[in-house]
């Protein structure tokens, strides 16, 4: 093997060996270095909620949801580009705190509107079912997890 050949292999050798324990280094001490993610608090969803109904009722809940969500889709994209109106006024060099305050507060009435058009629809879609179907759908709204969800859908291995 000539000479040339002993000091390409080596230097290959040396630079593989360097490139993998920073790969190594990076791997490991990037798990340390990675905030850890706050923990979040559930947000309550009629949606997941559902999962407590019968298959058959949960169809049917989720597909009035469905419609309603189709019914209030305009006034939501109205709402995003009220958002995209106050975004430029943020950038504009001459900046009007009233005028994004007016755009943000319209951005928020307009989302709340949408949202109680579904919280309405949702409240009148319980009138028709038996006291011990909304108590699930209660219960699951309110703790939002899956455990509670299967816990009150029926299932016994849920419970503590």
């Amino acid at each position: 093997m000539s000479l040339r050949l002993k000091i390409v292999l080596t230097v290959s050798l040396i630079v593989n060996v360097f490139l993998i324990g920073i790969a190594l280094g990076v791997v490991i001490t990037g798990a340390r270095i990675a905030p850890p993610q706050a923990q979040r608090r559930p947000v309550p969803n009629i949606w997941l909620a559902a999962d407590a109904l019968p298959a058959p009722e949960r169809d049917k809940f989720r597909q009035m949801l469905r419609d309603r969500a189709a019914a209030v889709q305009p006034e939501l994209k109205t709402v995003r580009l009220t958002r995209k109106e106050a975004a430029s006024l943020i950038s504009q060099s001459n900046y009007d705190p009233a005028a994004v305050s007016a755009a943000l507060q319209r951005a928020r009435e307009g989302e709340m509107h949408a949202r109680g058009e579904i919280d309405t629809a949702f409240a009148e879609y319980l009138t028709h079912l038996p006291v011990t179907q909304r108590a699930a759908l209660a219960d699951a709204l309110v703790h939002n997890s899956p455990a509670s969800l299967r816990k009150a859908a029926g299932d016994k291995s849920a419970e503590p």
